[in-house]
């Protein structure tokens, strides 16, 4: 998925989110390093959904 075809992005915070979401068929875009609160690193997995089917005939 290019980026120019996200409709929606969303941040995933854990491995688990990140694979809930891909069996849900949001896409991987980018594992980027985020800083939580207490100064530990963890991986934050940047996710992206298409655009309905449906809306994007109407948009055409």
């Amino acid at each position: 998925m290019h980026m120019s075809e996200a409709y929606q992005i969303m941040e995933a915070l854990s491995t688990n989110d990140a694979n809930m979401k891909i069996r849900e068929g949001w896409k991987l875009l980018s594992v980027v390093v985020t800083t939580h609160p207490n100064g530990q690193l963890h991986p934050c997995y940047i996710m992206a959904k298409g655009q309905p089917n449906d809306e994007k005939s109407a948009a055409d």
